[in-house]
């Protein structure tokens, strides 16, 4: 029975009762006794009407609301691993002078060369925001872009800033595609939280592209999203994970026909766990000097304030030999194709990176080059035995370890045990 009937139903029987009571009160009625009892029986009849049945309460539910579908993403491609490493960058590692709460060089916030891997104010550094050195390779279908790292972080045990590629197509020096992606540990190749930005008005980098022109900007850079999990076009176009032997290093991979299949550009890399927002590119056409602060200790705008916990690199060319006159551009080491020789240096044959006497070869198989007379070549750790700046010379120091690192001999002598 629908609700319209069933409460017509109730009112006619309710109504019927009314008129039987009245009938009986016009002939002298009944007691006071049984119109009470009459009255009850009234609202218990009318409440027991009111009661749906089961097979009502049934069918008067509102129908629970479908879930929503999960739409499934049907990859066609998935990238590999990163093959032969084309080109490669070595940048400003901070993790040295960290104990000291200030940047290791490399900070020129007038040109847009950023080494801020800092929190603002504390100056506590963050190694999963340092970037030590940038590569590229290619297969038929994609670039792919190796962002290495100085360390996780401490908190989360892994790499969990924004990391990104920016390239500039037409080499004007304002970057066109922002490839961006959120650290989130997974060594498996996922599109979760990759994003590809395009700047469809050409206006990051405001008049004079990586120069400083703070304040008032008022553009608004990467306004356009070419992909994301809410713009799959091409659910292949952009991928991310972290190296599946190397937890230190984010893997970024970008479908070369979205960059219309483009040999010849600049691209550099980027870690962003501070302003992480790309409407501000270029980062110093938003904050002054005074606004961002400084990581070099001793400068008058140390330490860091609003501008802090990011780093990029210099502008690496791809497909072209650079003049050297382009805005932060890198200096790029030629590296020979592989033969059937292999490659330009056999890791394998070293005993172990202490006997590497090369720098070339050095950086190239992974390690840091500090041309120190002991160990000229050694693993990167998070800090340095020892700041060598803080002895006048050599025999001021009183520790074989500290002395063999700051590339002096160690004598044990009585007088002077390093020299």
């Amino acid at each position: 029975m629908n609700t319209t009937r069933r409460n017509f139903f109730i009112m006619c029987i309710a109504g019927l009762m009314l008129v039987t009571m009245a009938c009986d009160f016009s002939f002298g009625g009944p007691s006071e006794a049984e119109q009470t009892l009459e009255a009850l029986y009234l609202q218990q009849t009318v409440q027991g009407l009111e009661q749906p049945s089961d097979n009502a309460s049934e069918s008067s539910e509102p129908a629970e609301a479908a879930p929503t579908a999960t739409v499934e993403v049907k990859h066609t491609i998935t990238p590999s691993g990163p093959g032969w490493v084309s080109q490669w960058w070595v940048e400003t590692n901070s993790s040295s002078t960290a104990s000291q709460k200030r940047a290791n060089g490399g900070d020129f916030l007038s040109q847009n060369l950023l080494e801020r891997p800092f929190t603002a104010n504390e100056m506590e550094y963050r190694p999963d925001v340092d970037l030590v050195r940038v590569e590229l390779s290619q297969d038929d279908t994609f670039y792919y872009f190796l962002l290495h790292l100085s360390g996780v972080n401490k908190d989360t045990n892994m790499l969990s800033a924004f990391y990104g590629v920016e390239i500039d197509l037409d080499r004007d020096s304002r970057g066109d595609i922002l490839l961006w992606a959120k650290g989130d540990g997974s060594k498996d190749w996922s599109i979760a939280d990759v994003f590809v930005f395009e700047d469809s008005n050409n206006d990051v980098g405001e008049k004079r592209p990586l120069m400083a022109e703070a304040p008032d900007y008022s553009g608004d850079s990467y306004d356009k999203t070419l992909f994301s999990l809410e713009n799959l076009s091409d659910p292949d176009a952009a991928w991310k994970r972290v190296d599946p032997s190397n937890p230190k290093i984010m893997q970024l991979a970008i479908k070369k026909s979205l960059l219309g299949n483009a040999k010849v550009f600049m691209w550099n890399g980027w870690a962003d766990d501070g302003p992480k927002n790309t409407a501000e590119f270029d980062y110093n056409d938003v904050y002054t000097a005074a606004q961002a602060g400084s990581p070099i200790s001793g400068a008058g705008d140390y330490p860091l304030k609003e501008l802090y916990l990011v780093d990029n690199t210099c502008r690496l060319p791809w497909g072209f030999e650079a003049t050297g006159d382009e805005p932060n551009v890198c200096y790029v080491p030629e590296i020979e194709e592989p033969t059937e020789e292999g490659p330009p240096c056999d890791c394998d044959s070293y005993e172990n990176y202490t006997f590497i006497d090369d720098e070339f070869c050095c950086v190239y198989c992974g390690y840091t080059w500090g041309g120190t007379q002991e160990f000229p070549c050694y693993v990167p750790g998070p800090e340095p035995p020892c700041n060598c700046g803080d002895y006048p010379n050599a025999t001021f120091i009183n520790d074989q370890t500290c002395c063999e690192y700051c590339g002096n001999t160690w004598t044990g002598g009585e007088e002077f045990q390093c020299e």
